[in-house]
């Protein structure tokens, strides 16, 4: 095969000029985004029960809900809140779930439980797309709130405008609060003509809730029968005659009612530098090119920016396509710097000619191995682009290992062609091995479940398809370009090539005396000195082999040293500031409270601009975040100049000055956004039980605890303080005597407070609802309540003041489940510590502490979803190894020599300790990373260095002759293939931030610690394992030394 591409090398050539055109094109039209898309597997299931209280919504919709979606099989976890009015449900499916058929099955068994849930609560909205991510974030800002209202007609064209463009998912406007038509009760003439509340709600129910009335037919047309038009207007809404009234009155609900279409209560708000703001959400379809999808986005907002008054700013809160082109900048600089490092390190150890040749390997492989990689559902992120970095010294080494082999045979004193076709023959089994066994060492990523599956399956695609092209590259591009150089240099010297030469050996070696490279003669000399002292060592091989085993075995009495961080911050110039007040608190104390932290933040030193939201957290816009919402919720979005200060630098000092600015009761909690799948809070500690009050007073307690512990900020729980209330009590005796119902009783407590929806009315494409209130007649609540008049069953009415009692009370303000289960969940923040770290203290603490029985607490945030990457990434690595041991016992046809090799990585994994160590890096996801792309790399030297000894064995050479021959051949590309692996590295792991800086020092010190300890212990083994063998042999009574094809007989 070899022998042909070599042959007819313009086919051989032309092919691999098409696959170049083709994996430019493919890389030129790949669609661009800063991270992988993450499918999410989870679903929410939201029911609104208006009125009730936790304890019912739980009772009476979250369980009997709970049961019917329990029964999908595909469930891996079920949370669930019960707060006043409503319940919402999480639904987390198992990883390798269909997913569209998921959510198909959800639906249909939340639609069988809808039958269960009592009258008044609203349908069960289900919603599973919660992974949406802003493409932009537009700032409409103005002098005063006033100003908002008017601006909803503008947004509305806005949202309409844009929500058509390709790539735009949905539109949304944050801070300007639906419409509603309010009907406000006069209840003085409501009590004036004897009219009970229910006769103005039918009345508006009948206008409006129609059946549809059908078509008829007369001689040959079909005709569709209407009445009336539906309201369209507030003041048709007044016009609605109210009937059935006493002496055959007539009278309009504008008779008895104030009616206005007007804004619904504020529950969310914007800040931006200090003045009021409208936010124009612009979410990005799944799967869009970002650079393409802002460039249709600037080009409508360019067209419709006229359109906006001039006492508008319109700005930009966020793009992708920023973040995108500051990434793609930083790491297409360590791109470049890698490929010219990896370029000077071949020329130093090669040719000038033959080390470009060599360092061509890396854009032919490249565009090459992108061929199909959207075919995989791969795009242009900064794992694809990191996969690139990682790969680059890898890229090269099959091509120094073909090209040194050429060399020392040209050396040897074989023609230009022969030396090409065996040369490539030579090592074609063992490249064609290491590529199989590297590709293989990245086989646990490709198989990850979950979120951290699809975040880092780019890397084992791009870097597994990349290096089968290298191969191919370095088995016929380089032999091909080798032969052509030689034959030229033998023209050159007068030499004829003929077929007889050219098949057989020259008359003279054409490059004999040639020690290529400015390093060629210091790695000679070199590895003459290898050979010297390799003889040396030999003579105490088990000696030598254990101690350098011990060696390698003692740099893991480190790891308890370590650090322990899942992912690193993302080195960002926004950070977020989250705030969180008492429960209960009214939401105009939420607003002053971030204006105020927003005003201070402003003029903080390096600060660029502040946003605040009040009532929610900033629209989702990075991927490991996720919306928080409630009137008690506040985040400040501050952007940063990193040239002054760093968010890391602040953090801390921030938090404390703002601690001083507002009562102890409110948690503060700058932080740094972070990098790899949503996780949340690092710190989640869940407690389970069945009693609230028992569940409550075990949360207080630890909460106790973990707030002791140093570096542990914001510890809350997610039930908070009780809520205030006041408890209405009915006296079902009174009920009786005047013949009224609780129902009856509730929805008039509810106009007096929130409003009691009854109908809608149709504006364009939106649906408003028409909600009833009570005019409001005191000051006090309870008052207003007390007078309010509920109709009874038979006629008239009667104040709530006569049914019972109004008084202050408390209830606890959500009721959270765990797998159907009352949950409490602790959560925290950790400041100038790793999360490892406080969780390991606090454990140590709560080994004196007595958990009531029948309660249990486990450990989420980080540490689960650390535990569960690992263990998955632990379970496939076994594997891993397994496949390539049994590929190495393929090509040797031993079961001995393999567990040689892959001694290698486990000296690596010793070295990658050590650097960790030395540079103070964190053990995370990232470094496993390093040690799964680390044991790809080290397996290639130590096959082929193996292979060359098998070789040196066949062709008769005695053992430590063998050994020493084949370590001198091999030591140059050794060193030359660390040498450019750690050139491609260095610049990634110099300047490429958090997230990848353990990966890099992994690789590196686990390269360099393995490297040197291979040329040793891997000879060393050798001779062993060969004394053994040959022994062994020699009491059957077999010929010692006997091989079949270059290899070796099982053992």
């Amino acid at each position: 095969m070899i022998a042909k591409l070599i042959q007819y090398r313009k086919v051989t050539l032309l092919f691999f000029l098409m696959a170049i055109i083709m994996g430019i094109v493919n890389i030129v039209t790949l669609k661009q985004r800063e991270n992988p898309e993450i499918d999410l597997t989870v679903a929410l299931v939201k029911t609104v029960y208006p009125g009730a209280s936790p304890e019912k919504v739980e009772q009476f919709v979250t369980q009997p809900l709970e049961q019917k979606i329990k029964e999908m099989s595909d469930i891996s976890k079920l949370t669930s809140t019960s707060m006043a009015n409503v319940s919402i449900i999480n639904v987390e499916i198992k990883p390798d779930t269909d997913i569209k058929r998921a959510w198909d099955t959800l639906r249909q068994k939340v639609q069988a439980g809808e039958s269960e849930l009592p009258d008044e609560a609203n349908k069960p909205e289900v919603n599973d797309d919660l992974g949406k991510i802003a493409e932009q974030i537009l700032h409409f800002t103005v002098n005063t709130p006033e100003e908002l209202e008017p601006l909803r007609p503008t947004l509305d064209i806005w949202k309409k405008q844009l929500s058509t463009l390709p790539g735009v998912s949905n539109v949304e406007i944050v801070g300007l609060p639906d419409q509603e038509v309010a009907v406000t009760l006069n209840t003085a003439k409501l009590d004036t003509f004897k009219l009970p509340w229910t006769a103005v709600a039918q009345a508006l129910k009948n206008r409006h809730d129609r059946v549809p009335l059908g078509t008829v037919d007369k001689s040959t047309q079909s005709f569709y029968v209407n009445m009336n038009k539906e309201w369209t207007t507030a003041a048709e809404v007044g016009n609605t005659d109210i009937l059935g009234l006493p002496n055959g009155n007539s009278l309009k609900v504008k008779d008895v009612a104030d009616i206005k279409l007007r804004p619904k209560k504020s529950e969310v708000s914007v800040l931006h530098n200090g003045k009021p703001t409208l936010d124009l959400v612009i979410n990005a379809e799944k799967g869009a090119d970002i650079p393409d999808l802002q460039k249709r986005i600037d080009g409508k907002v360019a067209e419709l920016k006229p359109q906006l008054p001039s006492t508008v700013e319109l700005s930009s809160l966020f793009t992708q396509k920023e973040s995108l082109d500051h990434l793609f900048k930083e790491l297409g600089r360590e791109l470049l710097i890698g490929i010219a490092a990896v370029i000077v390190v071949c020329s130093m150890g090669l040719t000038f000619g033959t080390s470009w040749i060599v360092a061509l390997a890396i854009p032919v492989s490249i565009t090459i191995g992108f061929i199909p990689v959207e075919l995989m559902g791969i795009d242009l992120n900064q794992i694809t682009v990191v996969a690139i970095v990682i790969v680059l010294g890898i890229l090269v080494d099959d091509a120094i290992v073909v090209n040194d082999n050429i060399q020392r045979r040209l050396q040897l004193g074989d023609s230009p062609a022969k030396a090409s076709l065996e040369g490539s023959r030579d090592v074609a089994i063992s490249i064609l091995t290491a590529t199989i066994a590297t590709a293989a060492a990245f086989l646990p990523l490709f198989f990850l479940k979950g979120n951290i599956g699809s975040f880092i399956r780019p890397l084992p695609v791009v870097i597994s398809l990349t290096l089968a092209a290298s191969m191919a590259m370095s088995l016929t591009i380089i032999p091909i370009f080798r032969q052509w150089v030689g034959e030229r240099a033998m023209r050159r010297l007068g030499r004829a090539v003929t077929s007889a030469n050219a098949e057989g050996r020259s008359q003279e070696p054409v490059e004999k005396e040639q020690t290529p490279g400015i390093l060629g003669k210091p790695i000679q000399r070199l590895s003459l000195f290898y050979g010297r002292q390799i003889h040396r060592i030999l003579k105490r091989p088990l000696l030598t082999g254990i101690v350098a085993l011990l060696i390698g075995t003692s740099s893991f009495g480190l790891l308890p040293l370590l650090g322990v961080q899942y992912f690193p911050p993302a080195e960002k110039d926004e950070m977020l500031i989250d705030f969180k007040l008492p429960t209960g608190r009214v939401f105009a104390e939420t607003e002053y409270t971030m204006a105020k932290a927003e005003e201070w933040m402003r003029q903080q030193k390096g600060v660029v601009f502040v946003s605040a939201y009040s009532g929610r957290s900033t629209p989702r816009f990075y991927y490991s975040e996720s919306d928080q919402s409630g009137t008690d919720v506040g985040q400040l979005f501050v952007k940063i100049d990193l040239k002054v200060i760093h968010t890391k630098e602040v953090i801390s000092s921030w938090r404390e000055q703002l601690k001083t600015m507002f009562p102890e009761d409110i948690q503060i909690t700058p932080r740094e956004l972070e990098q790899g799948p949503p996780v949340g809070a690092p710190i989640a500690l869940r407690i389970s039980g069945n009693d609230l009050a028992q569940l409550r007073q075990i949360s207080t307690d630890i909460q106790g605890v973990l707030s002791r512990i140093p570096g542990a900020i914001s510890v809350t729980d997610d039930v908070g303080t009780d809520m205030k209330t006041y408890e209405v009590k009915p006296d079902p005796a009174k009920l009786n005597v005047f013949n009224v119902n609780e129902k009856d009783l509730s929805q008039t407590l509810r106009i007096a407070t929130e409003g009691l929806e009854v109908t809608t009315l149709q504006k364009g494409e939106d649906s408003l609802d028409v909600t009833l209130f009570a005019r409001e007649e005191s000051a006090d609540p309870v008052e207003q309540m007390n007078n309010m008049y509920v109709p009874i069953q038979n006629g008239g009415t009667i104040r709530v003041r006569e049914l019972g009692t109004i008084t202050p009370g408390s209830m606890i303000k959500s009721i959270h489940h765990l797998n159907q289960t009352r949950t409490i969940t602790i959560r925290s923040f950790a400041q100038d510590r790793l999360p490892d770290e406080i969780v390991k203290d606090f454990k140590m603490e709560m080994s004196h502490y007595a958990m009531p029985a029948g309660y249990t607490i486990e450990y989420g945030g980080e540490n689960e979803e650390r535990n569960d990457a690992f263990a998955s990434i632990g379970k496939l690595s076994i594997i891993v190894v397994l496949l390539i041991y049994i590929i190495m016992v393929m090509q040797f046809y031993s079961l001995s020599i393999p567990l040689l090799i892959l001694s290698t990585v486990y000296l690596a994994a010793g070295g990658a300790v050590i650097g960790l160590f030395l540079t103070n890096s964190p053990i995370g996801f990232m470094a496993l990373m390093g040690l799964v792309s680390l044991a790809g790399i080290v397996v290639r030297n130590g096959i082929i260095l193996i292979e060359f000894i098998e070789q040196a064995r066949e062709r008769g050479l005695p053992l430590y002759e063998a050994v020493s021959e084949a370590g001198k051949a091999r030591l140059r590309p050794i060193l030359l293939t660390m040498a450019t692996a750690i050139g491609g590295l260095l610049p990634m792991t110099i300047m490429g931030g958090n997230l990848w800086r353990p990966m890099g020092i992994t690789i590196i010190s686990g390269l360099i610690y393995s490297t040197l300890l291979t040329l040793i212990v891997v000879p060393c083994l050798f001779v062993i394992l060969a004394k053994w063998r040959d022994a062994r042999d020699m009491k059957k009574g077999k010929p010692v030394n006997r091989h079949t094809n270059g290899t070796v007989h099982s053992s």
